[in-house]
């Protein structure tokens, strides 16, 4: 699924994000004509929750995982003892007290690197206050509306010195920002691979070519034929849990996870039925998984692991070969969001790159926005110098091969 966002030129005068000047005087100051509130612990309340998915069901976002009330749920549940995970701020219209925006978020910490090519020369950790799901949920009809939740939240949260928006869509950037904010990418736009999934596995796999059909069913037969019998476990259920996080820890390591705290994380996502995962068992053993996600449209991966001992049989192609299979027959999703990357070659004809970026936004005038114009300009600087240094490189190497083929 394509995120459909108008470019910034093409943002129509209803559009949540349009701003017009003071000068134009042709409507009242946003701060007149809405409200912004903090629902508290009040957010299961009847009004809210409707409110909440009616604006889910009408607005589209590259995140909407990280949107949804049972989302929340797991935050509040699994967030540290005494304080609060995360927050819910409400919009209501001052002239009939409807609700017009609904913005989940939480508090967390944005590292900026200062790099000299691949070596880090020094860190600084920035307090930031995240918006979850990267754009909030907004009534389209009400202008103004985006500049205002922006603003206020930088007016509520002043110890954080930023707005995180985690994935916008490259589209809307122009959008995003002005009347007293700047916009700052960390990183660079980036392609974000996605896989659009039809109805049935039948079309899915008509997409790939007649050779990579073959490549990958002869892919699984043997490693059918070198491991034991092929069988995929989906993964959704608390129960299952317990065996999921064993897998991760025999894959991937125990040094780099915590297995008591990412087990009842997981649980909790499970309970919430956000959970979907994969394991691929070779008689009975567990030799790659995919830890995933879910929203009602969107299956996200978010992670791999192989066993390497078979990495010669393309496990871990296998595994998300399979997996998309059954996502497309066991579920509705529109599409699999693999994040940013590369798309494996086996799967780069069903692939739909969506180019996204990590957004801070803070006040213009500001040391923030200094530090993250600076910061901006080094970091370009930087690849800048890698990129001349590989160029270098490839250039030797040319220079080496013909040499090489001069002397026979």
């Amino acid at each position: 699924m394509k995120v459909s966002v108008p470019h910034a030129e093409e943002i129509p005068s209803t559009s949540p994000w349009s701003v017009t000047s003071a000068a134009t005087g042709q409507r009242a100051d946003a701060s007149q004509r809405f409200e912004f509130v903090d629902v508290g612990q009040e957010y299961q309340r009847s009004d809210v929750q409707a409110a909440w998915r009616h604006l889910l069901a009408t607005r589209r976002s590259p995140e909407r995982l990280y949107q949804l009330p049972a989302f929340f749920d797991y935050l509040m549940e699994t967030g540290p003892a005494g304080g609060a995970a995360c927050h819910l701020h409400l919009v209501r219209r001052r002239s009939d007290a409807r609700i017009v925006g609904v913005v989940p978020g939480r508090k967390t910490t944005q590292t900026v690197n200062v790099r000299l090519g691949p070596l880090t020369l020094f860190t600084r950790t920035v307090p930031v206050y995240q918006v979850l799901g990267s754009l909030p949920l907004l009534d389209a009809g009400e202008e103004d509306l985006g500049g205002f939740v922006l603003k206020s939240l930088l007016q509520n949260y002043p110890d954080c010195r930023a707005l995180l928006l985690q994935a916008v869509p490259a589209e809307l950037a122009g959008a995003i920002g002005g009347n007293g904010l700047s916009s700052h990418v960390m990183q660079g736009w980036r392609d974000c691979h996605t896989v659009p999934l039809p109805a049935d596995v039948e079309t899915y796999l008509q997409k790939l070519s007649a050779k990579k059909r073959y490549n990958l069913s002869r892919q699984v037969r043997l490693l059918s034929k070198e491991a034991g019998e092929v069988a995929l476990v989906r993964v959704e259920h608390a129960h299952q849990v317990a065996a999921l996080t064993e897998a991760i820890q025999n894959l991937h390591g125990a040094e780099d996870f915590v297995v008591q705290n990412s087990q009842a994380k997981l649980e909790s996502l499970a309970r919430h039925g956000l959970l979907h995962s994969y394991l691929l068992q070779c008689g009975g053993r567990t030799i790659a998984l995919v830890l995933g996600t879910r929203s009602d449209e969107v299956w996200h991966v978010h992670n791999i692991f192989c066993d390497p001992a078979y990495a010669s049989l393309s496990v871990g192609t296998s595994v998300v070969h399979l997996a998309l299979q059954d996502a497309i027959a066991s579920s509705h999703f529109i599409h699999a969001d693999f994040g940013y990357g590369t798309p494996n070659q086996e799967f780069r004809s069903t692939h739909v790159l969506q180019r996204r970026g990590k957004l801070l936004l803070c006040r213009s005038r500001s040391m923030t926005g200094l530090m993250f114009r600076l910061h901006g300009i080094q970091d370009r600087m930087n690849e800048a110098l890698i990129g001349y240094v590989k160029t270098l490189r490839k250039r030797q190497k040319e220079r080496k091969r013909a040499s090489k083929q001069v002397s026979k």
